[in-house]
């Protein structure tokens, strides 16, 4: 029985050592005196704020916050990709504050970005170790760490995750001399 349980856990010892980092790398967001007000996370909350109220007056897809600017609007969702606005306010199921939502998606995006690096060093090295300190490495990263805490561009960070993702593709169509798998599609 415990060497089952060993066992599996050296199976997983890459999700679970990306898990441990991404915990540990966003500890601080959730400390009570971390605030999101500052530099680009007030927009963001912003964001999330009247993208929920867009949706619960009826917009699809809302682009303009109709109650912004004294009820003239403003095209927020223009600016930014509204992925980053959508994904967070699933969390708003459970009830809890537009920065909570924005906090849990940074700690996601920091598990999906230490994941994509992962399986992009993997596939080049064919050496787990090698792909495992790649993606600690890359979540790690000072630049990235410096738009989550300072800067708080939550957009500009989860196009972390991307990065690796394209660069997997573009190495599949030159060694496979063209072969397209789908995630290079998407």
């Amino acid at each position: 029985m415990k060497s089952k349980l060993i066992n599996n856990i050296f199976k997983y010892k890459a999700y679970i050592l990306i898990l441990i980092i991404s915990i540990i790398i966003s500890i601080p967001m959730f400390f009570t005196k971390f605030s999101m007000q500052y530099d680009d996370g007030v927009q963001h909350i912003c964001r999330l704020i009247g993208t929920a109220q867009s949706i619960e007056d009826g917009q699809l897809f809302p682009v303009i916050m109709s109650n912004f600017c004294n009820n003239f609007g403003y095209s927020w969702n223009l600016f930014y990709s509204p992925i980053t606005a959508y994904l967070p306010l699933i969390f708003k199921i459970f009830n809890i504050s537009f920065t909570m939502c924005l906090k849990i998606f940074v700690f996601l995006v920091n598990v999906a970005t230490g994941l994509a690096m992962y399986y992009y060093m993997k596939k080049i090295t064919k050496n787990e170790l090698i792909a495992i300190l790649a993606s600690i490495l890359y979540m790690l990263v000072p630049y990235r760490l410096n738009d989550m805490y300072l800067r708080l561009a939550i957009p500009e960070l989860t196009s972390f995750i991307f990065i690796p993702i394209v660069f997997g593709g573009l190495y599949e169509i030159i060694k496979e001399k063209g072969k397209v798998t789908w995630l290079i599609v998407r």
